[in-house]
Order: C-alpha cells, then structure tokens, then sequence
C-alpha cells in the first residue's frame, strides 16, 4: 500500500497541476473574450464618434453655428433695445400717475374755492344791497336836510363857535388857577 500510496501522491500533484493549468487557461480565455467583445464595442462606438465629428466640422455646420451665434447676438441687442423703451414707459407711466393724483387734489381745492368764491359774493351781493339801502336813505335825508339846512348851518356855527370860546375860557381859567 506504501507504493499505491506513493503512486498516488505522484499522480495527485499531476492532477493538481492539470486542474491548475486548465484553470489559468479558462482564466485566459475569459480576459480574451472580454477584451475583444470591449475591443468591439470600443471600434462600434469610434466609428459613428468619428463620422458626427466630421459631421460637426464640415462646413455647413459651421455656417449653422456661426449664423446662430449671430442670432443670439442680435436677439441680445433687440432685447435690450426693447428694454429700453420699457423702462421709459414704466417711468412716464408713474409720472402719469402723479400727475393724475395732482389734478385730482387740484380739482378738489378748485371746488372749495369755487364754492368759498360762490360764498363770498353772496355776501357781497348783501352788502352792495345794503349800500344801495344806505344811499337811498341818505339821499332821502339829503333832501330833508336841505330844506332845514339853514337851522342846521346855523346850529353847526354855534356848536363850532361855542366849542372854541369854550376852549378858550377853559384854557384861560387854567392858567389863573395855576399862579
């Protein structure tokens, strides 16, 4: 049995060595697979990368691109043109509305003074009424006194007169009192 064994243990590590060699061979033949199946996919995608990158640069798609830079460009400087305007409008709009609040508040102060002036030559009317009154009663005392004007010149003569004698003797008393 010592020599089977012996036999077998040679035979083992040629087993083992078999089995390793097999396994590193499949090992192999798996990295390989997947290399060329990566090796494929790498030439299927290169392949329409290079056909869009001539594509890309040919020169219809340059025009395209340089016009739409244009355009961009141009929409800029329209929109700001229109901007603009916009702001001015929003300013003349507040404007606008100051100005309305103005003549609103000028209406309002227009209406009370329409209304004190309403006021004011009603009063007048009354009192150019009460002057007509005045007159008319003096012109009627007028032609009254006229007719009695000699009593009444006479009157105002004494009065005057009597008032300056009067004057006088009060001024004179004033002074004797004095010394």
């Amino acid at each position: 049995m010592e020599t089977e064994m012996d036999v077998s243990e040679f035979l083992m590590p040629i087993d083992e060595e078999e089995d390793s060699r097999e396994s590193a061979l499949r090992g192999r033949k798996l990295p390989l697979g997947l290399g060329l199946l990566l090796l494929l996919a790498v030439v299927g995608l290169l392949v329409p990368l290079i056909y869009f990158a001539v594509r890309a640069n040919s020169k219809a798609c340059v025009d395209g691109l340089q016009a739409q830079k244009e355009c961009q460009e141009l929409n800029k400087h329209l929109q700001r043109q229109l901007n603009q305007p916009q702001e001015v409008l929003h300013e003349k709009e507040a404007e606008a509305a100051t100005c309305k609040q103005t003549v609103a508040t000028l209406k309002d102060s227009l209406k009370k003074e329409q209304a004190r002036v309403d006021e004011l030559q009603g009063e007048l009317a009354n009192l150019n009424q009460q002057v007509d009154d005045l007159s008319e009663k003096l012109r009627r005392k007028s032609e009254d006194s006229a007719k009695d004007y000699a009593s009444s010149f006479f009157d105002v003569f004494l009065s005057f007169f009597g008032g300056v004698v009067t004057t006088r003797v009060v001024s004179i008393t004033r002074k004797c009192l004095k010394k």
